[in-house]
């Protein structure tokens, strides 16, 4: 009886030494370190992140005394307990350990892991009050192991209570992340951030301009790797200039702002949720990096619509698009631009072969002007390799804004033969778009009846146009810039 009490004394002893000396689950991927102390509270706990990524800093340093280590932040892998999470405090981390060990004289190699000295991985634990954070460096050269040594933990009451849970403008700042761990060479690239717009009609829309801001905003806080340009200035109209051919028209307004890349960005709208896709590219068109990312509905608050657009775009057609030869902009660039009260607004128009163009400015009534060529001017074909400015240098007539301010989109139809130009009149029956619906039945017939009207309406100024190549024998090609106009 006595030699069975001590068993199992003995067995109760065992028991409670092994619950109170057992790591966390995370401790046994990372190495314990010193963190196999019975409690997290008997550890000093840091005021701040920028104060806790400083003691990192140190202790990295003052093991490697007088050496210039490579490290490499593994940025797609900082996780909670194993699960990766893509949350504000996340990026928080990012930026005070990019910082610190920067300060200390490390530097960062994003790409080339061959020159890195640590592959850097982090791994998070909150408890009830305190988030610890654990650094596992990986030696690239053996893939040997070893961890931070010190116990590096801070109190929750000192972060933003939501910074443990996903937003859009972390959702936002992992795209911008993946992008740019996407260019792989080295040297800073000048990049041109252009409007992110709706993905089919590529109209711009609340959630557009919040989302380029971000981005814009994003990149310009990414280290050396990136040069962010600004949009180029608004330009008086000119005499055609010379630009570089390329078979990538987009790449020109980047080219102007003195960028050796642009980033372009679309998204769409599911039934839950927003994916939105980046794509860097160089000035020919060449893919550099890209990525997208699926935002749920419930994290956006901003309007993803753009009523107004929308109608125009359905207008222009905007979905139908070929214009793989010929492309319109304005003179502060592509996409969708804003002109305020006073300004003056031109337009630039380039092709990549010989080709007539013909410019009309829609308004959302439907109401259709034609920009160019003005009636009883002469007609010659635009040339690649040349800039052309509407209105030109020699023009008379110039576009001011004024009142009443709203959205336009400037349309432009181009082929390698002469097109008919329609005679518009609002008050003639429609027969593309009818009831805010496009038809989609017997299109054929429909343009080429429109071909041989007098009098065509506005709304059917596509169809007439596509009508008029056929009847030509000859392709036609379209390009669509949205503008929108301010009081200030």
């Amino acid at each position: 009886m006595h030699t069975t009490k001590t068993i199992f004394t003995f067995l109760i002893i065992l028991l409670v030494l092994n619950v109170s000396a057992a790591p966390p689950a995370f401790a046994a991927w990372f190495g314990t370190g010193s963190r196999n102390e019975s409690s997290e509270t008997t550890h000093p706990v840091f005021s701040s992140l920028s104060e806790m990524a400083d003691s990192m800093a140190k202790e990295l340093k003052d093991a490697h005394p007088g050496i210039k280590l490579k490290l490499c932040l593994d940025k797609e892998d900082i996780r909670e307990d194993q699960e990766l999470r893509n949350v504000p405090f996340a990026d928080m981390l990012t930026n005070e350990l990019e910082r610190a060990f920067s300060r200390a004289g490390f530097s960062f190699e994003a790409h080339n892991l061959d020159n890195t000295d640590y592959l850097i991985s982090v791994n998070y634990h909150r408890t009830t009050e305190n988030v610890a954070v654990y650094l596992k460096l990986k030696k690239v050269k053996d893939d040997s192991y070893r961890n931070m040594q010190g116990n590096y933990q801070m109190s929750l009451q000192k972060l933003p209570r939501d910074c443990f849970f996903e937003n859009l403008d972390s959702k936002l700042a992992r795209l911008s992340s993946r992008v740019s761990q996407g260019w792989n060479k080295s040297g800073a690239l000048s990049l041109l951030v252009t409007p992110v717009v709706e993905a089919r009609r590529k109209y711009s829309s609340p959630f557009s301009e919040y989302a380029t801001g971000k981005l814009k905003t994003n990149f310009s806080n990414l280290p050396t790797f990136f040069r962010l340009i600004e949009e180029k200035p608004t330009a008086g109209k000119s005499a055609p200039r010379s630009v570089e051919k390329s078979a990538d028209l987009s790449g020109t307004d980047a080219r102007i702002a003195g960028a050796n890349a642009v980033l372009e960005g679309v998204y769409l709208r599911g039934i839950e949720m927003v994916n939105i896709s980046l794509t860097m590219k160089d000035l020919k068109g060449n893919v550099l990096a890209s990525a997208d990312e699926n935002i749920p509905l419930g994290l956006i608050t901003f309007s993803l619509d753009n009523d107004i657009a929308d109608n125009l775009a359905l207008i222009a057609d905007t979905e139908h698009e070929n214009s793989r030869m010929v492309r319109v902009s304005t003179t502060k660039g592509g996409n969708y631009q804003v002109f305020r009260n006073g300004e003056t607004v031109n337009f630039t128009v380039q092709v990549s072969k010989p080709l007539y163009v013909y410019l009309y400015d829609i308004n959302p009534n439907g109401e259709v002007t034609l920009l160019s060529p003005k009636l009883g001017e002469p007609e010659y074909p635009r040339l690649p390799g040349l800039l052309y400015s509407i209105p030109e240098a020699s023009d008379s007539w110039e576009i001011k804004v004024e009142a009443p301010f709203g959205k336009d989109a400037v349309k432009l139809f181009a082929s390698d033969h002469r097109l008919p130009i329609p005679k518009i009149n609002g008050q003639a029956p429609p027969r593309s778009i009818i009831n805010g619906t496009r038809g989609l039945n017997r299109v054929d017939k429909v343009q080429k009846e429109l071909v041989s009207q007098p009098v065509i309406n506005g709304l059917d100024l596509v169809d007439y146009y596509k009508g008029a190549a056929i009847q030509a024998g000859t392709t036609l090609y379209e390009s669509t810039v949205f503008i929108e106009t301010r009081e200030n």
